[in-house]
C-alpha cells in the first residue's frame, strides 16, 4: 500500500483519465475500431469519450485547486494493484494495434454452420430463377450464405460470387479450401468465421490468410458427415484485404 499527498494522487488520477481519453479518441479517429467492435455500437464509444473528458475536466480542476489541497489534511492510501490495472490497460491499448483475425482463430472458433446452435436465426432471401449470378458483398453476406446452407438445393447449379480470406480447415479434402469472413453480432469476442467451401484443383498454391475473389458454381459435397454446399470455382482471382475486413450482424 502506498501513501500519496492529495496533490499527487489528483494529478496520478489525471493522468490516468487523460490516459483513457486519448485511447478513446485513438479508437474513434483510426480505421481498425471496426476491428473490434461492431460499428452501430460506436455511439457508445463517442458517449464513453464524452464522459472521460468531462471527468478529466473536473478532476483538472480539483488537482489544480490549491484551497482544496491545503484542507485536505488526510493520508490517502492507494493500493498499488489499483494503479497497476489501470496503467497496464492504458499500455496495452495504446501500443498494441488491433489486427484483424484470421484462419488461427477461425480455427479455435470452428465454423458457424458446422454447429448448428451456433446459427443465428434470419430472414432468408428470396431465390429468384431469372437472376444470372448470386453476387455477395458486405450487405447481403450473413442472409446469403444462411440461405445457402439452410436451403441449399434452390442454388445447386447457380452461378455464385464471393469474397474473404483462404482457411483450411482440419480433415477437409483434398482440392479443397474455405473462403470466409468473420461475422461480428457485438465485438470481436464473439466473431465467428463464416463463409462457403471451395472446390479448385489448385488449392495448394493458396495459403491461409491470403485473400481472394472466388466465382462458380455451386454444388454439393460431404464434409465430416454433413451434406454443405461448396462452391466448384472456375476462377480464384488474388485480392487485397479488404478495408473491412467483417460482416456485421443487424447491419
Amino acid at each position: 500500500m502506498f501513501r500519496y499527498k492529495p496533490l499527487a494522487e489528483n494529478l496520478l488520477k489525471l493522468s490516468v483519465l487523460l490516459g483513457f481519453s486519448l485511447l478513446f479518441y485513438n479508437a474513434l479517429t483510426e480505421e481498425s475500431l471496426t476491428r473490434i467492435i461492431n460499428p452501430q455500437f460506436i455511439g457508445n464509444i463517442k458517449l464513453g469519450l464524452a464522459l472521460l473528458i468531462l471527468l478529466t475536466a473536473i478532476q483538472t480542476l480539483k488537482a489544480f485547486d490549491r484551497r482544496h489541497n491545503k484542507a485536505c489534511s488526510c493520508h490517502h492510501t492507494v493500493g498499488q494493484l489499483s494503479y497497476m490495472i489501470f496503467i497496464g490497460t492504458l499500455f496495452l491499448g495504446l501500443m498494441i494495434p488491433a489486427s484483424p483475425l484470421g484462419s488461427a482463430t477461425a480455427e479455435q472458433k470452428g465454423l458457424k454452420y458446422i454447429h448448428a446452435a451456433s446459427a443465428a436465426p434470419v430472414s432468408l432471401p428470396a431465390v429468384s430463377p431469372s437472376q444470372p449470378a448470386v453476387i455477395i458483398n458486405d450487405e447481403n453476406h450473413i442472409r446469403q450464405v444462411t440461405a445457402l446452407y439452410e436451403n441449399t438445393p434452390a442454388f445447386v447449379g447457380r452461378e455464385l460470387q464471393i469474397r474473404g480470406f483462404v482457411y483450411h480447415p482440419d480433415q477437409i479434402p483434398a482440392n479443397h479450401f474455405m473462403v470466409a469472413r468473420f461475422e461480428i453480432s457485438c465485438c470481436a469476442a464473439d466473431a465467428i468465421p463464416s463463409g462457403l467451401f471451395v472446390e479448385w484443383n489448385e488449392e495448394r498454391s493458396l495459403k491461409n490468410d491470403s485473400w481472394v475473389e472466388i466465382q462458380g458454381k455451386v454444388d454439393t459435397f460431404v464434409y465430416l458427415g454433413n451434406k454443405l454446399p461448396v462452391i466448384k470455382a472456375n476462377r480464384v482471382t488474388p485480392i487485397k484485404p479488404l478495408s473491412s475486413p467483417y460482416v456485421y450482424s443487424n447491419k
